[in-house]
């Protein structure tokens, strides 16, 4: 039996629609609705077999839903969720996949929805937008922080790492704030470094450029409105890992202005070590 009747995805993008197909695939929705925006309805979600359905009305599509997953920029979560909410199954479970969490949990939490949202953060996706680049797979064996706080039911929690687990994924628990530090230095502040050397680059060099600047600035080809909104709700932790970042640049600018070839190499093995730690 599908173990949910009715479940709403708020924004049928590449993460949302990947969860459609992933639903659908594994068989775990009777029925599965999109929303999406006045004049850009995600129709070809319903091609892919995302969703059976798309509508603009968020209310009209979570009425009586017991699952729903909003995938809007995070400036949209808090008041996506609360729309859900109102029409909802008094049971149901609401979750997301907002690259910040700190402000959209105390925005839910305020709002008296805690008892019906647990937020999450699945570390999957691409610089690519839109249903069309999702896959029924896109989730397995990814990791998902799931983020519940103190006044979080226990019982929600679970049933939010039983919802990522269903459709493969792998789930971490961190509070919300833990979250925000944590991805401000292995996610936001890659987004900038990024977006940084790509912008100093003059374009009338990039036909010398290789596989290194190409694999460095990749996610520089993200939305710039999106990440907007990112780094700004993640300020302070995305400030901090700048100038921890900035403090690591001084170091190779003594070496190199001081011709220390030795530190100069420490710095690079330094630099080895950790990412031959995280493998392939």
């Amino acid at each position: 039996m599908p173990q949910y009747n009715r479940v709403v995805i708020v924004g049928v993008g590449l993460l949302g629609g990947s969860i459609g197909m992933a639903l659908r695939a594994r068989g775990l929705a009777k029925e599965i609705v999109g929303v999406g925006r006045s004049g850009r309805l995600p129709q070809e979600a319903i091609g892919l077999g995302a969703v059976d359905r798309v509508e603009t009305d968020i209310q009209g599509a979570a009425r009586n839903a017991d699952l729903a997953v909003v995938c809007t920029p995070v400036r949209l979560v808090a008041e996506s969720a609360a729309q859900c909410a109102a029409v909802m199954h008094g049971d149901g479970l609401i979750t997301d996949v907002g690259s910040t969490k700190a402000t959209i949990v105390q925005a839910v939490e305020q709002a008296g929805l805690g008892c019906m949202f647990c937020g999450s953060h699945p570390l999957a996706g691409s610089h690519k937008s839109g249903a069309s680049h999702g896959s029924a797979t896109l989730f397995e064996n990814k990791l998902v922080v799931v983020t519940p706080t103190p006044k979080t039911p226990g019982q929600l929690a679970e049933r939010t790492e039983e919802f990522w687990r269903s459709i493969g994924a792998r789930t971490s628990r961190m509070s919300p704030i833990e979250h925000d530090e944590a991805l401000a230095r292995t996610s936001h502040l890659p987004h900038v470094v990024a977006a940084a050397l790509a912008a100093v680059t003059p374009i009338e060099l990039l036909p010398l450029v290789g596989t290194g600047w190409r694999d460095t600035t990749r996610i520089a080809q993200g939305s710039a409105s999106l990440w907007r909104q990112i780094l700004e709700e993640n300020s302070v932790p995305v400030q901090h890992a700048l100038e921890n970042f900035a403090c690591s640049i001084d170091q190779w600018l003594s070496a190199l202005r001081s011709g220390d070839g030795d530190r100069l190499e420490k710095l690079l093995e330094s630099g080895k070590a950790t990412r031959d730690a995280l493998g392939s």
